[in-house]
């Protein structure tokens, strides 16, 4: 007999409120805790649960003969170890939150929570939990590690009659199916002992699946590219199989917004290092880095098309940045140049094709933007008017002409820092201490210089200046007796920028301005006015 009776009040207390807290707990936040717990961690819950209970009901269990706690030690009491377990089970509960991992089993749970939180336009609390999980998801969707490769080992070969695997671990085999009962429970037995290894087929499928709705979503890839740039990073050679136009959404929110961190690396990566005018990589510059640091990544993934295109889809349609650069030069060739998206491309452009001069690459990384850049400016470009005359860059606009120009011709210069006198050097040269990109940069400078050359809105002063960046660059390469193949290889593009002669007026022009440059930069590019005489004649 108990005449004290057993006091739950404080249990009371307590469930009541675990039941308020959980009845206002967004359903997102509930999926969310589901997710972090496993079959282990619910069992050492409700383990710690049944003890806790145990004490409040100790005087019916012992009425009832089962054992209880022998002599308390150390000072503790019924009360002090009832609130220490809770403290214990909540500390549990915290940390095993805190250390969730995605694995085929709370797949359904992780795509049910993204959904829900997509669909709510929830993108800080999403970008947050697949700042956790998204690497898992990936893993998932294109497992290919050793438990993987012994549960295909032990998966049985599919058969020649149909087999359907549902979500829910059931297989059904159709009418062509042997009838024989042990062969159905073999190959059942087969495919649940291989899914215990290593995540199925249907769970790799489903993976991808959710992975692909989830980046396919413009409005989350943007979210993710501002505030999770280097998550991205981290997955992004995996995404882009999935995904093909994910590293596309990214450089495009990232040039879309002024504030985000490729502004701020490009802004940070103006340090010589090195040869050359190579530029140095910070290690703080991880979207540069991961790219440049070794180009075969960016050759890989195709990040000057990410890049380019998104240059050229701003140039195309926003109305705004054309306004801003037909105005007035004001600051921006000190300050605004550091927040307009299209200097940003081209000064990307500048230091991944350095580095890939740099370290050899036998692919050009697609410099052939810059005369695209070119000719989409001009034909952005404002009316000339009379005060053009006056100024060295009239407009925003004529400053990125100068850089295009400027960049390409930086690409061809550094063949000099490459090369030493007696080594031989060819167009076509794809191993060894080649310059292959040098020779596709002074293809390309002709192209460039065609466009502006031969465009009507841009004034004749920085026609003019822009090209004596072209022939300086032309005359230094014409000294060295080494570096002969490639100031050919200029000389021709320059006077046929498409291996082809123009059936414009773009020789008379080009002798024009020609013309009208320094006399001692003349006389120095005796070769260069020669055979553009050659190339007038035959066009007559």
């Amino acid at each position: 007999m108990n005449p004290a009776g057993i006091d739950t009040s404080a249990l009371l207390t307590m469930l009541g409120l675990i039941a308020a807290v959980w009845a206002i707990v967004p359903s997102t936040a509930r999926l969310s805790f589901r997710l972090s717990l496993n079959w282990f961690d619910w069992l050492v819950i409700w383990s710690a649960l049944l003890v806790i209970h145990g004490f409040f009901f100790q005087p019916v269990l012992t009425a009832l003969g089962v054992p209880t706690f022998g002599p308390w030690l150390w000072g503790f009491d019924k009360s002090a170890t009832q609130y220490l377990l809770f403290l214990l089970l909540a500390g549990f509960v915290y940390w095993r939150s805190r250390k969730t991992r995605l694995t085929r089993w709370n797949l359904g749970l992780f795509d049910e929570l993204t959904t829900s939180l997509l669909h709510a336009g929830k993108l800080e609390e999403l970008a947050d939990l697949l700042q956790h999980h998204l690497a898992s998801a990936l893993n998932l969707a294109e497992s290919k590690g050793v438990r993987s490769r012994l549960a295909n080992a032990i998966r049985p070969p599919r058969p020649n009659f149909k087999v359907i695997f549902r979500d829910d671990g059931s297989i059904s085999f159709g009418e062509d199916a042997p009838a024989n009962w042990l062969f159905h429970k073999w190959f059942s037995f087969r495919e649940w002992f291989a899914d215990l290894l290593g995540p199925s087929h249907r769970v790799q499928r489903r993976a991808a699946i959710v992975v692909k709705r989830l980046l396919s979503s413009r409005r989350l890839t943007g979210h993710l590219a501002i505030v999770r740039p280097y998550l991205c990073l981290e997955v992004m050679e995996r995404a882009t199989r999935i995904v093909e136009d994910f590293q596309d959404e990214f450089f495009d929110a990232l040039l879309a917004n002024e504030s985000s961190v490729l502004y701020s690396e490009l802004k940070n990566n103006d340090n010589f290092g090195g040869s050359g005018r190579r530029l140095a990589l910070p290690d703080e510059n991880r979207i540069l880095r991961f790219y440049c640091a070794d180009v075969d990544v960016a050759a890989c993934l195709g990040v000057y098309r990410s890049i380019g295109e998104a240059v050229l889809a701003r140039i195309d349609a926003d109305e705004t940045l054309e306004k801003k650069i037909n105005g007035r030069l004001l600051t921006f060739q000190d300050i605004g140049k550091h927040r307009d998206p299209i200097y940003a491309g081209i000064w990307f452009f500048r230091i991944l094709v350095l580095e890939g001069l740099h370290q050899r690459a036998a692919d050009h990384l697609w410099l052939h933007y810059m005369p695209h850049f070119t000719r989409r400016l001009v034909d952005r470009a404002r009316e000339v008017r009379p005060e053009d005359e006056d100024y060295e860059f009239p407009t925003p606009l004529g400053y990125l002409l100068y850089e295009i120009v400027d960049t390409t011709a930086v690409w061809v210069r550094d063949a000099e820092a490459l090369t030493k006198p007696g080594d031989v050097l060819a167009p076509n040269q794809l191993e060894g201490d080649h310059i292959y990109i040098s020779f596709e940069a002074a293809e390309a400078i002709g192209r460039v210089m065609q466009a502006i050359l031969m465009s009507p809105r841009v004034s004749r002063r920085l026609k003019s200046e822009l090209l004596s960046v072209a022939l300086t660059t032309l005359r230094d390469l014409e000294q060295p007796s080494h570096l002969a193949p490639l100031a050919s290889v200029m000389r021709e593009h320059l006077i046929e920028p498409y291996g082809f002669r123009e059936q414009n007026d773009y020789l008379v022009v080009l002798l024009q301005f020609f013309d009208e440059q320094d006399h001692v930069l003349r006389a120095r590019l005796g070769r260069f006015r020669m055979e553009l005489n050659s190339a007038l004649e035959a066009a007559l």
